[in-house]
């Protein structure tokens, strides 16, 4: 059928209100929708953002770059474009606005996205600090073109897609990846350095929008993540991380369309693992997200959206005083720089700006969905709070969009300090660190901008994403291969020990008694972190007590006791291991180990057995199962237990899991190592 006959059979049964692909949809539901990418990779040499510590050209080409466009609407179409960069400057922004508003979309309907992949070239603006001083004139020419070529790309992205506008019906869904962890390693509340922080918040949602055509196909994708782009590492090479990877594998999965990835409120989020493949397994785990989810009931939009947007201006602390940035100038690396770019202002306008211009945009598919732009690296608390002040199950909330003025830390992270708070500022040329009220002026404005039509419903449950779910189910379904294969004969007379004491296991821990104890959060059983009670082998002596609950059974039988709890460190120095007492006199000795073990006393009345179920290269986590025979409870009925340090001088550790449950896992554990047997 020629391509005009077929456009204009599709208008007439637009108008006439309904097309069917095997249920009735409602003409309100269509749209003018255009799609297309275009290539952005450069031809050059050309230094690439995102790690400071990389100083020349880069080196090679791991995949390509890449501006995707999405346009709705006709007389006044909206536009998104998203660019493989580690961020967009709000200069570029507008140079592309200006360029695009004779083609019908105006500045207000424009947002501008940016991937964050480390691995792209840095552009004319994006964090001023970290090449100032150390760019030739060469350089410096070669990101102005390399920036000038950017934009040319993008606005060539967005006429084409323009030019591919046809009728189709927009649907969304929300679904869940969970590569992503917090990155913020605390120590007592403070921000210690860059890791892998497993109580961290996170935002695991995954909103996806779609475009079908006349025959149902999809031609246009688009989802979201809150994940930093970083997975490559600092390799000196240009790519598109994982949400390069990510629309890739969209593109494999539905053949005929042109997908987008956007990030999140991913700036304290990073990805868990590290590679190439690492970033290409992230990037099918969104695809295949994504295909699910369209397989399933998904929500119909009305298109296209109404937009409205702001500008708000963010709190700073009150800048420093020129004496300040004097003195920071007779320094060097990057501080010098700074304090060169304040003194500059300081010389130019008589002072330093105390707030940040800030955009923040939204486009609402009728009472349907609302999507949130919000400029900077955005950290993960703001999609934790709109998701609860909000009505989470039709919200989306996009970062890197429109701007980069650098960080947006949340109270939180201001309060427990590092890098998202205060460091990263100098990259971005920003004076200082943020006021506390930053946060509410964020909030605020997406609030005010969204209306009530989105406010948080009665009784709402809330958001699933913002947590990382527990591996307990991974944890025991492993228990339960391992119980089932062949193991050693040692490893086999504690599994067989194990399935024996659990029947009659009660739990060993009623109150903790005042010892040497510190406590912190580590991986539990389950490779869960945790709060524990712990000790190490830094001082002989060192001592953690607890006290049983009052027990039933007395002192002729055999009583076994359980807790979980752990043991680590096994590479620092070996020492003389542990003391177990009871009632205050030892009773049996044992050590660090990462395998099923078992300790029993000289007068063989003391047994304890170890089963580790989660196992890292240094640590172990798992079940203990103390067994006392002809054990005679103190005067409460309880039996007061304790572990010492018999060593020093290393880092070697015990602990005990300060929230037990021990019952609930029992039963889990009993179920996961009997049934295979």
């Amino acid at each position: 059928m020629p391509m005009r006959q077929s456009f204009v059979i599709i208008c007439l049964l637009f108008l006439a209100g309904h097309v069917v692909f095997g249920q009735t949809t409602k003409a309100r539901n269509w749209c003018l929708i255009g799609v297309a990418k275009v290539d952005v990779t450069p031809k050059g040499p050309v230094v690439l953002a995102g790690y400071g510590g990389r100083t020349t050209e880069h080196e090679g080409i791991d995949t390509k770059l890449w501006a995707r466009a999405m346009v709705m609407g006709n007389k006044s179409p909206v536009a998104v474009v998203v660019l493989d960069n580690c961020g967009v400057p709000a200069d570029v922004t507008r140079r592309l606005a200006q360029r695009l508003v004779k083609h019908g979309i105006t500045p207000r309907r424009l947002v501008v996205a940016a991937t964050h992949t480390h691995n792209a070239p840095s552009l004319v603006g994006y964090a001023k600090v970290v090449w100032a001083g150390r760019m030739s004139p060469a350089q410096k020419k070669r990101m102005a073109e390399y920036t000038t070529f950017a934009i040319d790309r993008m606005e060539s992205a967005v006429l084409r897609a323009l030019k591919n506008r046809q009728l189709m019906q927009l649907e969304w869904a929300q679904g869940r990846v969970g590569f992503g962890g917090n990155r913020r390693v605390l120590n007592n509340g403070k921000w210690v350095g860059f890791g892998f922080q497993r109580n961290g918040p996170v935002d695991h949602s995954l909103p996806v929008l779609a475009a079908r055509d006349a025959d149902g196909k999809v031609r246009a994708l688009w989802a979201n993540y809150a994940c930093h782009c970083t997975t490559v590492g600092p390799r000196n090479r240009v790519g598109g991380d994982w949400a390069g990877f990510a629309n890739a594998s969209m593109e494999t999965d539905f053949p005929r369309a042109v997908s987008l990835m956007s990030i999140g409120c991913g700036a304290d989020i990073g990805p868990l693992g590290s590679g190439l493949q690492i970033a290409e397994k992230h990037g099918r785990a969104i695809a295949t997200e994504v295909k699910r989810l369209l397989a399933t009931k998904t929500t119909p939009l009305t298109g296209p959206p109404a937009v409205s947007g702001k500008h708000i201006q963010l709190p700073l602390i009150k800048p420093q005083s020129r004496a300040h940035w004097e003195a920071q100038l007779r320094g060097s690396g990057w501080h010098h720089q700074l304090a060169k770019a304040m003194l500059a202002k300081l010389d130019a306008t008589g002072s330093i700006p105390a707030q940040v211009n800030y955009p923040v945009s939204v486009w609402k598919f009728g009472d349907d969905l609302a999507m949130v732009f919000l400029a900077g690296e955005v950290v993960v608390d703001y999609s934790v709070r709109l998701n609860r002040e909000l009505d989470w199950t039709r919200l989306w909330i996009s970062a890197w969009a429109n701007d980069m003025p650098g960080y947006i830390p949340s109270r939180r992270v201001l309060a427990e300090g590092g890098y998202e708070a205060d460091f990263s500022q100098v990259y971005y040329e920003q004076p200082g660190r943020y006021d506390p009220k930053v946060e509410d002026a964020v909030v605020n404005a997406v609030k005010e901008l969204v209306g009530r039509t989105f406010e948080m419903l009665p009784g709402q449950k809330t958001a699933p994403f913002h947590t990382l779910p527990s591996g307990e189910a991974d944890t025991f379904n492993r228990v339960g291969k391992w119980a089932a294969a062949k193991n050693s004969e040692e490893e086999m007379m504690v599994l067989q020990k194990v399935r024996q004491l659990i029947p009659k296991a009660m739990p060993a821990i009623g109150r903790m008694l005042p010892s040497d104890a510190e406590q912190t959060e580590w991986f539990n059983f389950a490779g869960d972190q945790v709060r524990r009670v712990f000790i190490r082998q830094k001082a002989k002596g060192t001592t953690l007590r607890w006290q049983s609950p009052k027990l039933v059974e007395n002192a002729k039988g055999s009583i076994t006791l359980c807790f979980t709890g752990g043991v680590g460190w096994e590479s620092a120095p070996k020492t003389g291991g542990f003391s177990l007492l009871i009632g205050g006199g030892e009773a049996l000795q044992f050590d660090v180990t990462r395998k099923a073990n078992r300790w029993v006393s000289k007068d063989t009345k003391t047994e304890l057995v170890y089963l580790p179920t989660w196992i890292s290269p240094e640590d172990s986590g798992g079940f203990f199962f103390l067994t006392l025979t002809n054990v005679h409870p103190e005067a409460n009925g309880a039996i007061s237990v304790a572990v010492r340090s018999l060593g020093r001088d290393s880092m070697r550790w015990f602990a005990i899991d300060a929230k037990q449950e021990i019952r609930t896992k029992l039963n889990k554990l009993s179920a996961a190592i009997t049934k295979n047997r």
